[in-house]
This record gives C-alpha cells, structure tokens and sequence, in this order.
C-alpha cells in the first residue's frame, strides 16, 4: 500500500469515527431531547452522506489516480486531492472549534451527564482528524 493511501485512508477513517462518534455519544442525547419531531428521509441521506462518504472521497481518488488504476489524469488527481483536504481540514477543524465554543460558551453543565463524558475526547477526536487533513493538505503543497 502506497504511503499517500496510507495516509489518505487514515484520515478518512479518524474522521468517520469522530463523526459517528461525535454524533451518538454526545449530540444525538442532546438533539433527541430539544428536537421532537422526525427528521425526513432526505435529510438523514444528506447527513449521512455528509458525515460518512464524504471523508472517504479522498481516498477514492487516490485509488483511482496515479497511485491506484490510473483512469483519472494526474493533474485531476492531484487538484481534486488538494482541495478535499484542504475542504475536511478546515471542514472537521470548525466542528471542532464549533464544539470547543460550546463548552468555552455553555461548559458541561448544559449537557447530559451522559453526553457530557465524552464531549471532551470526541472533541479532540475531531480535532486531530482536522489536523490530518491539513498536514495531508500541506505535505501535497510543499
């Protein structure tokens, strides 16, 4: 294994497991009890999506560019490697931030007891998912 899927893969992997994290061990206790009504299939496709293929792009694009089958051209490879990391770097970098807000903002009192046990580890979870992305998105640049 190539070490640019090496790392492709491994930052992809870190920021599904923070999402899916992130999601059932603190946010999704907090959204059940201020949020009664159902969300729409749509809505659940997008954020699944959202949360679970798009980090895995990346890596597609490795496997299929010049370090994989080679059907996509170099030149695609690289600009669309570049900007999917920089996209999740800053993408996973602000969620991290958006819960550091949180906490700086509201502390943990607001937060289940449940919820508030993992808030802090998630968090930094996705922080160094973020911080893949970005040292991914600088070792292309240099």
């Amino acid at each position: 294994m190539s070490t640019n899927l090496t790392l492709f893969l491994t930052a992809s992997i870190i920021s599904v497991l923070s999402n899916w994290a992130a999601w059932n061990f603190v946010w999704k206790n907090e959204s059940e009890s201020s949020n009664g009504e159902e969300k729409s299939i749509l809505d659940k496709l997008f954020w699944f999506g959202f949360s679970y293929l798009l980090p895995f792009l990346p890596t597609i694009f490795v496997l299929f560019g010049q370090d994989g089958s080679k059907a996509l051209g170099p030149s695609l490879t690289n600009w669309s490697l570049s900007i999917l990391s920089g996209l999740l770097g800053f993408l996973m970098g602000g969620v991290a931030m958006s819960g550091w807000s949180y906490y700086r903002k509201n502390g943990l009192s607001n937060l289940k007891t449940e919820s508030a046990k993992h808030f802090k580890w998630t968090t930094s979870l996705t922080t160094l998912a973020g911080l893949c992305w970005l040292f991914i998105l600088a070792s292309r640049l240099l």
